[in-house]
């Protein structure tokens, strides 16, 4: 009655002769079988999908017969086909990156040899296309029933991309401990409880600690580090779920003290790290060693504000003060005193024992005048041999009275040097700052007014500043000179004259001297002797020497030079005159080569002048200028000779070409035999010396006459020739 699986068999029953006579029936139950075979069948099926959802590929080597088989997914994973791959250990083999066989077969060996009973290796296998891909393979050994290996049998897997993906991260974090070790600031990285997992190795010098030694540590107890302003120690919050803005923050004035005991000035960052659901998981902390950068501001400030040379505070920090004064002076009604001081006769000893000695008195004189003032006032080097000094609430009659103890003081003053023994004085101009003062730039006017007015009544001398004052109101006049000639260099607003200097024995033997004048406003013509003190007091000849020789470079460049020529077509020479300061401009020398090579002007055409007084008090500089310059081809001539006290003396130190007599000897010479005597002598000599003479002052024809008789070899007058514009307003304008 239940059904059963079977299998049945028919049987023929054959005679003698072998003739089926019937046949037999036969049935065997199998239904134990058919189920024991479908549960195999399943358990194939549920094998296969397995096998195919790991995606591996499986192998099995048999140990006693050396057969090996690899499963198409196996051989897929190479980029073969089922029949393309040859089941044989060789093959395999030889798709094994050799650098890799050696851990492969090894794993083998053991396994084959019942050292381990299983493996698993990594190793790349080399595909179709050439191409690589990393194979992890697991190995199981079968063992026979006295426990030996008889089969080994395992799986596949491409792991290539895992291995790709572990080398970026491996090159990732390898680049980035790179990068944290090579940069200048300090990195450490915490926990979420703020315990340290990685100090760069800025970090680790920074704070006396290794990475080994710190890492697991609490950051407080590694890292000390105070505000700057309070002392209050900067700790790090255990929790972890502190606020951000209490993790991300930047502290400029901060102080690291190393394991060391070692101070250093730091600036910091904190800032959270966070994971994907912006949960506080660590903390990032930069700390930045601003030591030597906070040591270099303070020197640098201290630079900005005093004087290299006495430490003194300088010019622009005495005005800064200056100012203060005047704005509290004006608000509390208080009343100041500046004082402007200007050494006398320092330069001596900067030309006789050279600019050490001079600075070494400098730094003297700075000791002395703060032991003469209070702690309150102020003492700056302005420049130079000038000093300034602000008195701190203080009245005009005290401030009189520190003034003259000061000038003491510095008068009072040995300076000792090579052997030498030195004493200076010094001027002081006294302005009384009170709240009706103007300004600053008044206050510094009128104290340098007052300081050379002091010079002008007879140096080292204290003066106070009046407005009524005739030596004020001079100064006054020359300084508005200054704005004055400033505004005529920066708007062109001067003009060439010439003036003939005849030879006496050949009347057209002649030449130019080049003379300045400046135009007004109004183009209205103003004479040298209104504007040229002014320049040479403040130092503005320089400025003024220039112009000349560039425009009379380009007059006679145009003169001079047609189309491509390149040779002169009038050969004549021009005077010209330089001052004191020019001659000692370590720049000025170089400017005139320069002109020279700009216009391509031939230097023998040129003769330049400078006074005798200035060239006997600059003897060395002067006779370096006029050498250099006569290696050139340059001319040389020296004004208003005979001025000086040692004429003569000098003038063998001096390889000038002209002597021009000073015009005091000549205007009289007719009449007075003494004068006459002079100029004689004075052309006796330049003569003896191969050089030529020319006489200023020639006003008149008994005046060349005589100067004819004693065989001067120039003249130079207004009864020679008066100057003349170098070029006619309407040529000057079309050459503009």
């Amino acid at each position: 009655l239940s059904e059963k699986d079977v299998e049945y068999t028919v049987s023929p029953i054959r005679d003698k002769d072998n003739k089926v006579q019937g046949s037999v029936l036969a049935f065997r139950d199998i239904t134990d079988r058919k189920m024991i075979q479908d549960e195999l069948h399943k358990s194939q099926e549920r094998l296969s999908l397995i096998i195919k959802g790991t995606h591996d590929g499986l192998w099995d080597y048999s140990l006693k017969t050396g057969e090996i088989y690899f499963s198409p997914r196996w051989k897929e994973m190479l980029g073969y086909s089922e029949e393309e791959f040859r089941n044989s250990f060789t093959a395999w083999q030889d798709h094994i990156h050799h650098h890799d066989l050696g851990s492969i077969l090894l794993a083998w060996t053991d396994c084959m040899n019942g050292i381990t009973d299983s493996f698993q290796v990594e190793y790349r296998m080399q595909t179709k296309d050439d191409g690589w891909i990393w194979i992890e393979c697991r190995g199981l050994a079968q063992l026979d029933e006295n426990n030996k290996p008889i089969r080994l049998a395992g799986s596949h897997t491409d792991i290539t991309t895992r291995k790709n993906t572990e080398q970026a991260l491996f090159e990732a974090k390898e680049h980035a401990e790179v990068t944290l070790q090579s940069i200048g600031d300090a990195v450490i990285t915490l926990d979420k409880n703020s315990n340290i997992n990685y100090l760069n190795s800025v970090a680790e010098q920074l704070s006396g600690w290794t990475s080994a030694e710190a890492i697991g540590k609490p950051f407080n107890k590694i890292i000390k580090l105070y505000d700057e302003n309070d002392g209050e120690a900067i700790l790090l919050s255990n929790n972890s779920n502190q606020r951000q803005d209490e993790n991300d923050q930047s502290l400029t004035h901060a102080v690291l003290i190393s394991r060391g005991s070692q101070e250093h000035s730091v600036e910091h960052t904190f800032s959270p790290i966070k994971d994907r659901s912006e949960n506080n998981i660590g903390t990032v902390i930069v700390l930045r060693d601003v030591s030597t950068e906070r040591k270099l501001k303070q020197q640098l400030f201290w630079q900005a504000t005093h004087d290299s040379l006495t430490g003194l505070a300088n010019r622009s920090a005495f005005e800064k003060r200056l100012r203060e004064a005047i704005e509290s002076a004006r608000a509390y009604n208080e009343e100041y005193a500046l004082l402007y001081m200007d050494l006398d006769q320092f330069k001596v000893v900067n030309d006789t024992c050279g600019h050490l000695a001079g600075d070494e008195l400098l730094r003297q004189l700075a000791t002395q005048l703060k032991k003469n003032i209070r702690s309150a006032d102020t003492l700056a080097r302005l420049g130079g041999d000038e000093f300034g000094v602000l008195l701190d609430r203080c009245p005009l009659h005290e401030a009189v009275a520190i003034a003259q103890s000061l000038k003491e003081s510095i008068g009072e003053h040995r300076f000792a040097w090579d052997n030498k023994t030195f004493e200076v004085g010094v001027s002081i101009g006294v302005v009384p700052v009170t709240s009706s003062c103007a300004s600053k730039e008044t206050l510094m006017s009128s104290a340098d007014i007052a300081c050379y007015a002091a010079k002008d009544l007879g140096r080292n001398r204290v003066h106070v500043f009046e407005e009524a004052d005739d030596h004020t109101s001079k100064r006054h006049g020359e300084m508005h000179w200054v704005s004055r000639i400033t505004e005529a260099l920066q708007q062109d607003r001067f003009i060439l004259y010439k003036q003939i200097i005849s030879g006496i024995a050949h009347n057209d033997d002649h030449h130019y001297e080049i003379l300045v004048r400046m135009l007004d406003d109004s183009g209205k013509i103003i004479p040298p002797g209104a504007f040229i003190p002014a320049a040479e007091r403040y130092n503005m000849m320089p400025a003024i020497d220039r112009w000349v020789i560039r425009n009379l470079f380009i007059f006679c460049a145009n003169k001079y030079f047609t189309g491509n020529s390149e040779q002169p077509s009038v050969t004549q020479i021009y005077t010209i005159n330089l001052s004191g300061n020019s001659v000692n401009d370590a720049d000025f020398l170089k400017f005139v080569r320069d002109q020279f090579t700009l216009h391509k002007l031939p230097p023998e055409q040129f003769c330049f002048e400078i006074t005798e007084t200035s060239a006997i008090a600059n003897l060395s500089s002067a006779a370096t200028f006029i050498s250099e310059l006569k290696k050139m081809g340059c001319l040389f001539a020296l004004d208003d000779f005979g001025s000086g006290l040692s004429s003569f003396g000098y003038l063998k130190n001096l390889p000038v070409d002209f002597l021009k007599i000073d015009g005091q000897f000549v205007k009289d010479i007719v009449d007075d035999p003494i004068d006459a005597a002079m100029v004689k002598s004075i052309n006796e000599i330049g003569h003896v010396m191969g050089i030529q003479t020319i006489a200023e002052f020639v006003e008149n024809d008994a005046i060349l006459s005589k100067l004819k008789e004693i065989g001067v070899d120039y003249a130079q007058g207004y009864g020679i020739a008066k100057p003349e514009p170098l070029i006619e307003t309407e040529q000057r304008k079309t050459a503009s």
